[in-house]
């Protein structure tokens, strides 16, 4: 239950960051598209920062990090929701 629970903080996270990248690089696009490069995105970013703080040995630290962002996920995939819905 755990390990199932992490990776659902973890996932929020990717969301919340790539939703957040994309709206910087690509905002003019299909809103799943959008979607689908921000979730590409976002894990991407969450395995290197995973990655790099093991690699400093601080994993704790790295995974306690990211899963602060999670609340942050459900905030910006709503919003985006909110704001693909308004475009169709």
């Amino acid at each position: 239950m755990t390990v199932f629970v992490t990776r659902l903080l973890l996932a929020m996270a990717a969301v919340s960051l790539g939703l957040r990248t994309t709206s910087v690089l690509i905002p003019r696009v299909h809103p799943l598209l959008r979607l689908a490069a921000s979730l590409v995105i976002g894990a991407a970013l969450v395995v290197f920062a995973l990655r790099i703080s093991d690699r400093y040995l601080v994993y704790d630290l790295g995974l306690g990090l990211l899963i602060s962002l999670a609340p942050v996920g459900v905030y910006d995939f709503t919003k985006w929701r909110i704001h693909a819905q308004r475009r169709h």
